[in-house]
């Protein structure tokens, strides 16, 4: 199995999956036009990650924005997270910048969904 690696653009997220430590990061915008056609190759990633002998594995989701199609995947990957959790150490780190209402509250919306499984961790704003 092959680490996962695929560049962000100004409509796509970056997104890496490294299996040797179980860490995966999904960074940036996820605004997809077909998002289930983005994903899918991801989301087959991580289920080959699940079933591999790697006892840990830790999410870094640190997304601005996403539309409701990424929504939906994200809950799917979540939820395939918690299925596992007693078979793997599982943690998600819900990353958002700290002025930022609705990603803290999206977050929020997680752990009432996953419990003690996700972590908020707001970030500074950094201006440019």
């Amino acid at each position: 199995m092959a680490d996962f690696y695929r560049e962000g653009t100004h409509r796509t997220p970056f997104i890496n999956g490294d299996k040797s430590i179980g860490l995966v990061q999904i960074k940036g915008i996820s605004l997809p036009e077909d998002a289930r056609e983005f994903y899918f190759p991801f989301r087959d990633w991580l289920f080959e990650l699940y079933k591999s002998d790697i006892p840990e594995i830790s999410f870094l989701i640190e997304l601005e924005y996403f539309n409701t199609g990424t929504s939906k995947i994200i809950i799917d990957i979540l939820l395939s997270l918690e299925k596992i959790k007693t078979e793997k150490v599982v943690s998600v780190i819900w990353s958002y910048e700290e002025d930022d209402i609705e990603m803290e509250q999206t977050g929020k919306d997680f752990i009432e969904l996953l419990g003690n499984m996700v972590v908020l961790k707001p970030k500074p704003f950094e201006s440019n």
